[in-house]
């Protein structure tokens, strides 16, 4: 049977104790109703998981001591997912299958047919719940990665982004399928270009792969933006994992 899992940032870690605050501890103590002397589960999101027994339990802490700890190493090909920012729900459940599927980070991008438009007030909100959500998902699927979210950023500078292969699902790409655009040897890193409702106009489908970004077909049927970023994060795994 699983331990009950609660995520702790790597910074705030020091071993053999660690502390609990906030969101996660409330959830230990008055959710879980955990106890002094439960056995719990603790990851930091980078690959570092400890099983722990609580030691003391107040209403803004939790405190444990680590019993035994292990490091899983990344996946040998990191995939960074680079979507364009797509209405509230559909993005959300984006990020949450970007944690199960492994995704190394998520770039959100600004396009011109972007709908959703936040300044720095809503967009620090948005990025914290975000997290949140993320973190949940990690949680209850049992990874131990947490891909790291960052800041979004219009499609010029997300077009700089540096990986070993660069990919883009693109309706007017008809031939070439994700299998045949990988290379013969595993590139490190995989970037990966989702579109929003309406898919990216010519003129940015052009300046991707301008940037080095290979158009590639998931198929004949038209996906929704978030599903097409799932797939190919699927697809990859598969093939590289």
């Amino acid at each position: 049977m699983s331990l009950p899992r609660f995520h702790l940032p790597a910074a705030d870690w020091t071993p053999p104790h660690l502390t609990l605050s906030g969101d996660e501890a409330q959830h230990c103590s008055r959710v879980m109703r955990k106890q002094p002397g439960d056995i719990i589960e603790i990851f930091d999101g980078a690959g570092r998981v400890a099983v722990c027994e609580i030691t003391h339990v107040s209403k803004s802490e939790v405190q444990a001591k680590i019993t035994a700890e292990t490091c899983v190493e990344p996946f040998q090909t990191s995939i960074h997912l680079l979507p364009a920012l797509i209405k509230a729900e559909p993005f959300e459940w984006l990020l949450e299958k970007a944690v199960e599927l492994g995704a190394a980070s998520v770039q959100p991008v600004i396009t011109e047919r972007t709908v959703i438009h936040l300044d720095a007030a809503q967009t620090e909100k948005k990025l914290a719940k975000w997290r949140r959500h993320m973190v949940e998902s990690a949680k209850q699927c049992h990874t131990p990665f947490v891909p790291e979210l960052k800041v979004p950023i219009a499609l010029s500078a997300g077009l700089k982004f540096q990986a070993g292969l660069k990919i883009i699902p693109a309706l007017s790409e008809h031939t070439r399928t994700l299998k045949q655009a990988l290379p013969e040897s595993k590139p490190g890193s995989v970037a990966v270009l989702i579109g929003p409702e309406g898919d990216f106009t010519a003129e940015e489908e052009a300046q991707a792969f301008a940037a080095g970004f290979v158009p590639v077909t998931l198929g004949p049927l038209v996906l929704r933006a978030e599903t097409a970023g799932i797939a190919t994060l699927a697809i990859l795994g598969h093939e590289l994992r």
